[in-house]
């Protein structure tokens, strides 16, 4: 039997319910200049830089932005999101996902925390979730964002996994198309249409036990 020897996770939407507090910040954010930022528009941008977030919907909004107005709103949002992020607690793990990690940990495979967010080592700590993960990859340490592959790559190698050893876990489209590049079996969480790529689509977290992880590896691996 082959075996999974590290899962690599995305944070928000697999990890943690904080999707909803980036719509708040980014919907508070971008009101005022008569943009109405949409919970499509959160879906279907997850995984990217605030700044990226910042110049799509701009850009889908019909408008140009300037450079130093983009980065003060990416500051912005960042402010709003951190002013949200004091209410997270345990609560806001997502369904089965602690249960999920303790399975993991107890039968020695290793974790990482793949997120675009530099808030991540935060979101973890408030979560409760910390203990489970060796590596949480900063962002800033990074030459290109999602859905380049470099984080998962970066997870991987300070992991010390081969690729195929190795499970990435997202629910958003420019994760996931990084993580198709790289080898790792793959896990799309969610209704977004693009998880259908994924080596294994689910719709929900509840999925995840390590009996239903190790069945569809297996299968995969041949």
């Amino acid at each position: 039997m082959k075996t999974i020897e590290a899962v690599i996770f995305d944070m928000d939407g697999v990890l943690t319910d904080t999707m909803p507090l980036y719509y708040e910040a980014t919907r508070d954010t971008l009101l005022p200049f008569g943009i109405d930022y949409t919970w499509e528009q959160n879906n279907r941008l997850k995984g990217i830089s605030r700044r990226e977030t910042i110049r799509t919907v701009w850009k889908e909004a019909g408008k140009k932005i300037e450079e130093d107005l983009e980065i003060r709103l990416a500051e912005e949002r960042n402010r709003r999101y951190l002013q949200l992020m004091d209410t997270l607690t345990p609560d806001h793990v997502l369904p089965g996902m602690e249960s999920f990690l303790k399975e993991l940990k107890e039968n020695g495979i290793r974790m990482a925390v793949a997120s675009s967010s530099r808030n991540a080592p935060e979101v973890l700590k408030k979560t409760g979730l910390s203990w489970a993960f060796e590596y949480t990859i900063d962002p800033l340490s990074l030459t290109k964002g999602k859905p380049d592959p470099e984080i998962f790559q970066k997870a991987k190698e300070l992991l010390g996994v081969e690729e195929r050893r190795c499970v990435g876990i997202e629910d958003g489209e420019a994760g996931l198309r990084g993580l198709l590049e790289t080898g790792m079996f793959t896990v799309g969480i969610g209704s977004d249409p693009f998880m259908k790529h994924a080596d294994w689509p689910i719709p929900s977290t509840l999925e995840l036990t390590l009996t239903a992880l190790q069945e569809q590896y297996q299968k995969w691996y041949g």
